[in-house]
């Protein structure tokens, strides 16, 4: 299932992460996928380490950034009560965009002044990746992703970092990332809707 809807720019300083977070929940609670409880961020970690490699964020630092982005870094599904998905992100505001842009942005340990906050406008999107262990899982965290990237966060660019295959195979192929120009590290990236619609 794709979603084709057009998200417009949001203006000024209402369009912060906090009503951005709450239009995630939305556009991902069709797909199942719900933003992650507190208590629950530890066993997410450890779900997704076991799919993707240990060379992902710490728990505690996205125990940190799902809090100081309101709760709009991490979220999950399940099956019969069983996690069996996950899908991260960061939100960016203006200062991690351009530390992304300039090489300068640790993926791994987003600095604090780097991620929109509630209230904060967001200025940018950045996947840290999807992991799941079933067909139907799978399939409603992907779907989920484009649905936000389609919504919530059209009016933003997005930028990723695959480090499996599979990575770059979902990015490339299924969520039509391409090579960000001019970067040497692997770095993905699709422009903002209204960008790619004016191209």
């Amino acid at each position: 299932m794709q979603n084709t809807a057009i998200a417009r720019p949001a203006s000024g300083a209402a369009a912060g992460a906090a009503s951005l977070s709450a239009r995630l929940a939305q556009d991902l609670a069709p797909f199942d996928v719900r933003p992650a409880r507190t208590d629950g961020i530890r066993a997410a970690r450890a779900f997704a380490a076991q799919l993707i490699g240990e060379g992902i964020v710490t728990a505690h630092d996205l125990e940190r950034v799902h809090a100081l982005s309101g709760e709009a870094a991490l979220y999950t599904t399940r099956e019969d009560g069983a996690l069996t998905g996950v899908l991260a992100f960061v939100l960016l505001n203006a200062a991690g965009l351009k530390a992304v842009r300039e090489g300068g942005f640790d993926a791994l340990s987003p600095a604090a002044a780097h991620v929109a906050g509630p209230g904060e406008r967001a200025c940018a999107f950045y996947g840290w990746g999807v992991a799941a262990t079933t067909k139907t899982s799978a399939r409603r965290v992907i779907d989920g992703a484009r649905a936000i990237m389609a919504g919530a966060v059209g009016h933003l660019p997005k930028f990723a970092r695959p480090t499996t295959e599979a990575g770059h195979r979902l990015m490339r192929e299924r969520l039509g990332f391409v090579d960000l120009p001019g970067c040497a590290d692997d770095l993905v990236w699709q422009p903002a809707l209204e960008e790619a619609i004016a191209a």
